[in-house]
């Protein structure tokens, strides 16, 4: 028997059971006379062979194909490389020779007029999952074929549509069942919540996995390169990367947040902290200048922005320029005892003792001003008193530290930090134990 058409489908992989039942339908309603070419079709010449390449394969389908549907669903509209090789399908399916208009034609599964993405949005799509939109979609082909078919071929085609549509159905609700979530705002606030409790409860180092359960929850898999989702998942979700010490993961997911907000400083400075914390210290700096271009003051006027700046010129070897930083971002937060006893570690690396002691009596005067206890407020006095040479002061600034029973993290970080005032100090290793002694309860 002549074969009379062919039909092209574009599909994402997670989509291959309805691009077979759409196959199937279309068998039983021509048999041969229409085939049915797309990437995951098992028969003969019906899908990509190994090695063979992917482009030319979809151009050269398209182009011989009289009408190439493009399966649109929650799941590729998420994912960048679908929404490309559809793209492709229809610039090929314009660019032919065929002059036919509706070569390409949306079949839609799951998705609201605005969720389709462009260019099919101003194509009239139909609804694939629903009884009238694939009788109508059917149907159209047979009438696009008609011309070709002979009179019992017509007779016949007319009397397997219903049963034809019946099983598509079927097998599509059976597919649709287990489809991922669109991403809409119940959806995305109930990730939401689940990432606050997460945090909460102190449990960061599960980020991974939950992240796993996200994708899957939303068609995604892990060696996928997504479109972003959401500004508040890739926020949440790169804050919790953070805090589980996985920079790398962490500036992924604030630069898929800054893409719904490129101009977002507070992002930017997430970004560019991830990248510190990674050793990337030239993608810092890029994002540095970013911050500057958007807002030439923000390295005096923001604490944090100020010590983002800091901290690269200190990895750099800059602490003279560190230094500056920390002094000019004090002169505007004069409220700032973190940046007073940052610009007096710098001073003490920098062997400047005497303008450190100015800097860390500035930040005792700063927190008897606040008027507030917590633990970086005793480790800030602690610092001070040492630096001050008062060293009753400095013990009892750091058995309240134990009081307060830092987390095994915390107790490291001001940890680390006396062994670099031990240094710098030229302080002898038995009055480090001290400090160290002081601290035991909290061990």
């Amino acid at each position: 028997m002549e074969r009379i058409g062919e039909v092209f489908i574009s599909h994402t992989h997670a989509d291959a059971e309805i691009a077979h039942a759409l196959s199937e339908a279309l068998e039983k309603i021509f048999g041969d006379l229409v085939t049915t070419s797309y990437s995951t079709k098992k028969e003969l010449d019906g899908g990509i062979k190994p090695g063979e390449e992917w482009f030319r394969w979809i151009v050269e389908r398209v182009r011989s194909a009289n009408v190439a549907v493009i399966l649109l669903t929650p799941s590729s509209t998420q994912r960048p490389w679908v929404l490309w090789e559809a793209g492709a399908v229809y610039g090929a399916g314009i660019a032919s020779a065929d002059t036919d208009s509706r070569k390409v034609r949306p079949l839609v599964f799951k998705l609201t007029g605005s969720q389709v993405p462009s260019p099919f949005a101003g194509i009239q799509g139909v609804e694939g999952d629903g009884r009238s939109g694939i009788e109508r979609f059917l149907s159209d082909l047979i009438e696009d074929f008609a011309p070709r078919m002979q009179k019992s071929q017509l007779v016949r085609a007319g009397k397997m549509l219903e049963p034809a549509i019946d099983t598509y159905l079927e097998r599509v609700e059976e597919a649709l069942r287990d489809a991922p979530l669109l991403p809409t705002e119940a959806a995305i606030q109930e990730w939401c919540e689940r990432l606050d409790r997460l945090g909460a409860e102190n449990r960061m180092s599960e980020v991974e996995h939950l992240h796993d359960w996200l994708n899957l929850t939303f068609g995604r898999t892990r060696d996928d390169r997504p479109l972003p989702l959401d500004l508040r998942l890739h926020r949440r979700l790169g804050n919790a990367y953070q805090a589980a010490k996985r920079p790398d993961r962490a500036a992924q997911e604030f630069a898929l947040a800054l893409e719904f907000a490129p101009r977002d400083i507070f992002l930017l400075r997430a970004l560019g902290l991830a990248y510190l914390d990674g050793r990337r210290p030239d993608d810092a700096a890029r994002v540095i200048a970013r911050i500057a271009q958007l807002d030439p003051d923000a390295f005096s006027h923001n604490a944090e922005c100020a010590a983002l700046k800091a901290r690269l010129q200190r990895e750099r070897d800059d602490f003279e320029g560190a230094a500056e930083t920390y002094r000019t971002a004090l002169e505007h937060n004069p409220h700032s005892y973190y940046l007073a006893d940052v610009l007096g570690q710098t001073l003490l690396r920098l062997g400047k003792h005497e303008e450190a002691r100015g800097a860390y009596r500035r930040a005792r005067e700063i927190i008897d001003r606040l008027s507030e206890q917590n633990i970086w407020t005793c480790a800030t006095r602690a610092t001070a008193s040492i630096v001050l040479d008062d060293e009753p002061r400095a013990l009892q600034h750091l058995s309240e530290i134990a009081a307060l029973e830092p987390s095994p993290d915390e107790l490291q970080r001001i940890v680390d930090g006396l062994e670099r005032l031990q240094k710098w100090l030229n302080i002898e290793p038995a009055v480090f134990l001290k400090w160290r002694a002081a601290l035991r309860s909290a061990s």
